[in-house]
């Protein structure tokens, strides 16, 4: 049975590493709350590495996105973007890049910057040597000593989790946590963050579907192979423009005039990837250069600067591990079979990095589906996860916090 929903935009600011920073989320809200055990259901996720969270609402050919479907169904949906991935310069209700031309797009931090970041603050160069697999054709750097330069070095992993802990305080999570079933999924990309997040505000479980792991879970699905060279991608400060290449990578099964008349919806998404290269691909070298550099930035706050260099470096990279702040966790882990970036051996590999530090830990192979949250998908994974959250696999963990 499905009912109405409704659908809002929020946007939380705050300052961190001395920088203004507007984290967003859209929130989709059921009329008729379902209820387990006496508690609403709320989902709690963030974006692909393309998208600033559009295509929760809608997919790519302007279908139902995973954030109605599941408010139909009487589950609360709260999709963040990443900071840096809204496009505050527009009217669009969801943020569209879609007046930006693709090889001009930067990073936008807060909702008070007027304008695009102008020419001359960054450059572009080609994109030999990026870790990721996709196709991207080139990268941009911002200019030594601009402002987009700092903005980018004070947006570190822990600022990452820090705009995702203003939303569930904001939306009101963190308050009624006691009366919520509260479940963490990050689709792609996001998977590199909402793990951190789980370590330091625990969820019940976290509700998989194409999600990225930990990020030395994700490396050692390379280094378990004998490939070492993500630690040492120079990344640092990169932003990576995901173009049509990248696009129809992730579109194999598509007739080139399908592929065309998608990727003009496409476009209205972020179509880069910034700093989440980083973090999630365990660049491990490059995020140490982006700390250091940070500190050695005169706009670093005293008290940041007063905990030491030690710390901040440890609390950045600490958030790449998994522990045993995830013992309380149920986790099921949903992917396709035809996943494009994460086929089944690469699933299983990080799997066996963090799952020993979870409570349970299940995984099912959907078979024909591909790295998508497209409305086809969505009704496959969303009603394995509804059958999983009425059965009771998720509200067996207890509800201990830390973090607050």
């Amino acid at each position: 049975m499905t009912g109405g929903y409704s659908r809002e935009v929020r946007v939380f600011d705050f300052a961190a590493n001395g920088k203004a920073f507007s984290q967003v989320a859209i929130v989709f809200t059921p009329e008729v709350p379902m209820k387990i055990d006496g508690k609403d259901v709320v989902i709690f996720t963030s974006e692909a590495g393309h998208d600033s969270a559009r295509e929760f609402a809608e997919d790519d050919q302007g279908l139902e996105g995973p954030g109605p479907w599941l408010a139909r169904r009487g589950i609360t949906v709260i999709a963040t973007a990443r900071l840096g991935r809204w496009n505050f310069q527009t009217y669009d209700a969801l943020g569209s890049w879609e007046g930006v031309p693709l090889e001009q797009r930067m990073p936008v931090f807060n909702r008070d910057q007027p304008n695009p970041w102008p020419a001359e603050s960054y450059e572009t160069r080609d994109a030999t040597g990026v870790s990721s697999p996709t196709g991207s054709a080139s990268v941009r750097f911002p200019v030594a000593g601009s402002e987009l330069e700092q903005s980018m070095l004070a947006l570190t992993p822990e600022v990452m989790i820090e705009g995702f802990q203003r939303v569930l305080e904001g939306c009101g999570v963190k308050r009624r946590r006691d009366e919520i079933l509260l479940l963490y999924w990050g689709f792609s990309t996001g998977g590199a963050f909402l793990w951190p997040l789980a370590k330091i505000y625990r969820p019940d479980g976290i509700a998989s579907f194409g999600m990225a792991h930990f990020a030395i879970s994700y490396f050692a699905t390379r280094g378990f192979n004998g490939d070492y060279r993500w630690l040492y991608d120079h990344s640092a400060l990169r932003v990576r423009e995901r173009n049509y290449t990248d696009f129809a990578f992730f579109s194999p099964d598509h007739t080139e005039e399908e592929r065309r008349a998608e990727w003009g919806r496409a476009l209205r998404s972020a179509r880069f990837k910034s700093f989440e290269d980083t973090f999630m691909f365990f660049n491990v070298g490059a995020l140490t250069e982006s700390l250091t550099r940070l500190w050695n930035e005169p706009f670093l706050p005293d008290d940041v600067r007063a905990r030491g260099f030690a710390d901040l470096v440890r609390r950045n990279i600490e958030l790449s591990f998994p522990d045993s702040a995830l013992s309380e966790l149920a986790v099921l882990e949903l992917s396709g079979t035809k996943d494009e970036i994460h086929p089944p051996h690469v699933i299983e590999v990080a799997a066996s990095v963090t799952a020993p530090h979870c409570r349970k830990y299940q995984q099912l192979l959907l078979t024909g589906l591909h790295h998508s949250i497209c409305a086809d998908h969505v009704k496959v994974f969303g009603s394995i996860w509804i059958d999983a959250i009425q059965s009771g696999y998720f509200a067996k963990a207890r509800t201990g916090r830390r973090g607050e």
